[in-house]
């Protein structure tokens, strides 16, 4: 890769970005990864850190200089429309060839929550800006299972949750990072493409629970929680209403919605996703 062939990673220290560049370092593939603060960066073989701000869209020029190809993706904030959509400008007049953007499931501008009616509006903004794009959606990350939920684990070996028996086809944030490098390496046969990116069977919260046991060798048990009893946790950690009301929406829509399983990372990569027990025997430190 020269110069002027240079991909780009927005989002660089996300749940997907760091773990790209776990694996451009691992195949030695040069890349640019943007930060708003060098301080507090990681270093990567292979990887040139570069500082960069969305919300100031004339010092993109500089950011995004030389890059053919480009990896977009920010954290939520009501602003991310304007934000990636900067981005976006700025790679028109740069002549970038290519735009992996990374998106969520159930992107639409009806949608009764904010986060998929903002990435609604930006991929109608790449789709319509003229440059290569490819769009990927994928479903609930695996990974968010190491926040607080791994806390309960640790403390009760308890999991709470208020979606009963429900399926969910989670995914591991790592596939969707080597479908996204794939796909930016190797642009051709994935141009002006959307893929729904989720793990290769749907799983209940029972299933999580024993896979996790299996890999900390200890019993975990999933306690399905009423609205009101998932209402007056949330509320003891302190969470915004707003939260609140949008985990309470989201888990009664897991109920009724039926589960989508897409084929899309077997397709890709050429190997199956990768399931619950393997994350929960990867990540059993976080667990234990």
């Amino acid at each position: 890769m020269n110069t002027y062939d240079i991909i780009t990673v927005f989002g660089a220290t996300g749940k997907v970005g760091k773990e790209m560049l776990e694996f451009f370092s691992q195949a030695g593939t040069y890349c640019r990864a943007v930060t708003r603060d060098l301080k507090k960066v990681k270093p990567h073989s292979f990887v040139t850190w570069i500082e960069g701000n969305l919300a100031d869209k004339s010092s993109l020029y500089n950011t995004i200089a030389g890059s053919k190809r480009i990896f977009l993706s920010t954290s939520f904030s009501e602003k991310m429309a304007e934000l990636q959509g900067n981005a976006i400008d700025i790679a028109k007049e740069a002549g970038v060839e290519h735009i992996v953007k990374l998106s969520t499931k159930g992107v639409s501008e009806r949608s009764e929550f904010l986060i998929p009616k903002l990435h609604y509006q930006i991929e109608q903004k790449l789709k319509s800006s003229g440059i290569s794009y490819t769009v990927l959606q994928p479903s609930g990350f695996m990974q968010n299972w190491l926040g607080d939920f791994s806390d309960t684990i640790k403390k009760e070996r308890k999991i709470y949750e208020a979606v009963g028996e429900s399926k969910m086809s989670f995914i591991d944030t790592r596939d969707i990072a080597e479908v996204a490098v794939k796909i930016i390496t190797q642009p051709e046969k994935h141009v002006n493409k959307t893929y729904l990116l989720t793990g290769g069977q749907a799983v209940s919260y029972n299933d999580v629970a024993e896979a996790i046991s299996q890999a900390i060798h200890e019993t975990v048990t999933y306690v399905a929680q009423t609205p009101d009893e998932a209402r007056s946790r949330m509320e003891a950690k302190g969470l915004p209403e707003w939260a609140i009301k949008l985990f309470l929406v989201m888990a009664k829509n897991q109920q009724v919605d039926a589960p989508e399983v897409s084929t899309a990372v077997e397709d890709i990569l050429g190997k199956p996703s990768r399931n619950v027990y393997y994350f929960a025997k990867d990540y059993a430190t976080w667990f234990k």
